[in-house]
């Protein structure tokens, strides 16, 4: 049987088309690979553009190519029909998640698709050099944001209300999210879904925040910018209090930190990943801080420590509980242990590390403070 690979998305969205192409484009794109034969089949509003940007070794293609000038069915499960006949392809392999109405189409012209169960290009995971540098680069723009943050909370004064006040105006989630958004458009990256949350909404680890900041309460700030040319990804996470904290606030915040240097002294290939999870789940069940269910609502550590970065945001491997596999080298993850209860707030702290041989190199190099006077 001749089999082919088959991918038709949005490569802005589908981090596989991205992989397989290096063609970053915000309309849908078909790529496939028969043989010795790779190619993207584009419309010509993208052709010029994806005859310059696309990887070496994958031939760009005029969809209208494959048509007879008065072919009026041109649709992209006509296309498909077309690359079929041409590279006499018994069964196309496709990702798990392809879409079903045009599976539907294809069933019918008699093509047949194989969805594959788990990852579509396994070999995603482990990062080149190039890779790592351009994590790099998107993890120093998520860095300029959060000393943004930090400059704005310094600049920032309390009110007789407790609400923090910044030029003039009670201090806002929304404000926040957009001073660091405009840091991070300046760079040519995106910012869609930056978190600052306070109080009670930081005890929800993705809250994006709502209304005025409070004084002497935990603000988490979750920035992970996306490189508008490349599509890789930073991400990281910081939690500060404008003013003073409390015991209880300043003792989680310890034994978070705690957890993730811990987890990174012992992350290097071959550790699994279940048990660095663990570890960084004792440490901070240790300091006195509890996980569980009560009264609806669950408390304590109630993620994972963290998962893999690249041109996915969440991607393999996952420093989980559930993931009973060992790391390997060029593996990059975050390390982001929290404590989250309803009642005060929660405390995130995240880096992004690179799996080494006998170590992991850490990729965050901006400090952590928790206090701003």
């Amino acid at each position: 049987m001749r089999t082919g690979q088959l991918i038709c998305a949005i490569s802005e969205q589908c981090a596989d088309l991205l992989y397989a192409c290096e063609f970053y484009a915000p309309d849908p794109v078909l790529y496939f690979a028969a043989g010795n034969e790779k190619g993207l089949a584009v419309s010509i509003l993208e052709y010029n553009r994806a005859a310059r940007e696309t990887k070496p070794g994958v031939k760009v293609y005029d969809r209208n190519d494959f048509f007879d000038k008065d072919d009026l069915n041109r649709k992209t499960s006509d296309l498909i029909v077309k690359l079929t006949e041409k590279f006499k392809i018994d069964c196309w392999q496709v990702p798990y998640d392809f879409r079903f109405g045009l599976a539907r189409e294809l069933n019918r012209a008699g093509v047949q698709i194989s969805p594959v169960k788990g990852e579509f290009y396994p070999e995603r995971r482990t990062k080149s050099e190039m890779e790592v540098d351009k994590i790099r680069k998107a993890q120093r723009v998520a860095e300029s944001a959060m000393r943004r943050a930090e400059e704005i909370l310094g600049e920032a004064s309390i009110g007789n209300d407790g609400v923090i006040m910044w030029q003039g105006d009670a201090l806002t989630s929304e404000i926040l999210r957009a001073e660091l958004s405009i840091v991070i458009l300046r760079q040519d990256m995106n910012s869609k879904g930056l978190i600052a949350a306070g109080g009670g909404e930081s005890s929800e680890p993705h809250n994006f925040g709502t209304g005025p900041l409070i004084a002497n309460s935990p603000i988490v700030i979750d920035i992970f910018p996306r490189d508008t040319i490349t599509g890789y990804w930073g991400d990281m996470t910081r939690t500060y209090v404008k003013g003073k904290a409390d015991k209880r606030v300043k003792c989680a915040y310890a034994a978070v930190h705690d957890a993730k240097e811990a987890a990174k002294e012992k992350i290097m290939n071959g550790v699994i990943a279940s048990e660095i999870h663990q570890l960084a789940f004792d440490r901070m069940d240790g300091h006195g801080f509890p996980t569980g269910h009560k009264q609806g609502k669950h408390y304590g550590f109630i993620h994972g420590l963290g998962h893999g970065v690249g041109l996915d945001i969440h991607e393999a491997p996952r420093l989980s509980p559930l993931n009973p596999s060992p790391l390997e080298t060029g593996d990059v993850v975050t390390v982001e242990p929290g404590l989250y209860y309803p009642e005060w707030g929660g405390i995130r702290l995240e880096d992004v590390v690179v799996v080494r041989e006998d170590g992991c190199e850490c990729l965050t190099e901006m400090p952590e403070e928790l206090e701003i006077s």
